[in-house]
């Protein structure tokens, strides 16, 4: 009569059990190397994106100058206008802004070179050190919106599935800050599937709750494969139907004069 339980046949159905389970554990010693890069890659898949999508709204092969109009819309207030003048220079990540309207604001600015910003104040004469929160004007757009973006330099990115926005497909990369310098802990960025520029973001406290919400309306070509938003609209999602509106207008690729990215340009538009 034949025995069926391999734990009776001298032992050979334990050797069977040893060698599978010796098996499985070579089996889970050459997988673990495999499944411990799958983070990594998902990461350098998302640092990609983001890569790809800062080489086309960066403007490297020119200066940049244009003229911003921030309107920002509260509940039972009048509108409160701006108008600034930008210039920027992203080879040197430089840019200079400059208050034009109100006249109450006329005269202020900002200088960046590098991870340094400083406010311009025309009543005290002074330049004041600032970081990537300060809103400008007071409004719901922050400094770093005018500016080069470098987000890895920052944040660490890594993918978060996919999202449907308006009528575009988009891509979603989180963002987490490595650094204190930054406009927000957490960010999300929607990224279009079709040409990777930006749709909305998402602007996060380091808890995790929405901050502000910003959706790039409208895009134009300045260069091949260079684009400047011409529409944006941030919402502050703490404060009920408060948002603001930009909009774009005469923008210039011409030759900046070096002078201007100083702050002795910014003093000399005050006087």
């Amino acid at each position: 009569m034949t025995n069926n339980n391999p734990t009776q046949i001298g032992g050979f159905g334990l050797g069977l059990r040893s060698l599978a389970g010796n098996r499985f554990k070579l089996f889970v010693f050459f997988l673990l190397p495999f499944a411990a890069l799958a983070l990594p890659v998902a990461a350098q898949d998302a640092s990609a994106l983001v890569k790809d999508m800062e080489s086309k709204i960066n403007v490297d092969a020119s200066d940049l100058a244009s003229t911003f109009t921030l309107i920002q819309k509260k509940d039972g207030e009048a509108d409160k206008v701006l108008r600034l003048k930008i210039f920027r220079r992203d080879t040197a990540a430089k840019f200079t802004i400059i208050f034009q309207y109100p006249d109450s604001e006329k005269g202020k600015g900002y200088y960046r070179a590098g991870d340094d910003l400083y406010l311009y104040l025309p009543t005290t004469r002074e330049f004041v050190y600032r970081n990537r929160k300060d809103d400008v004007g007071s409004t719901d757009v922050r400094t770093d919106i005018f500016g080069k973006q470098d987000l890895l330099s920052q944040y660490t990115a890594q993918l978060a599935g996919s999202e449907k926005i308006a009528k575009f497909d988009t891509t979603v990369i989180k963002l987490n800050a490595k650094t204190q310098d930054v406009s927000f802990p957490v960010q999300k960025w929607y990224v279009r599937t079709t040409d990777n520029l930006p749709v909305k973001v998402e602007n996060f406290s380091a808890s995790g709750t929405l901050l502000r919400t910003v959706y790039y309306v409208d895009f134009k070509e300045i260069a091949k494969g260079k684009f400047v938003f011409t529409k944006l609209l941030s919402v502050n999602n703490l404060e009920k139907n408060q948002k603001t509106l930009l909009q774009n207008d005469e923008i210039s690729t011409a030759k900046i004069p070096d002078y201007t990215f100083s702050q002795a340009f910014l003093e000399e538009q005050s006087r």
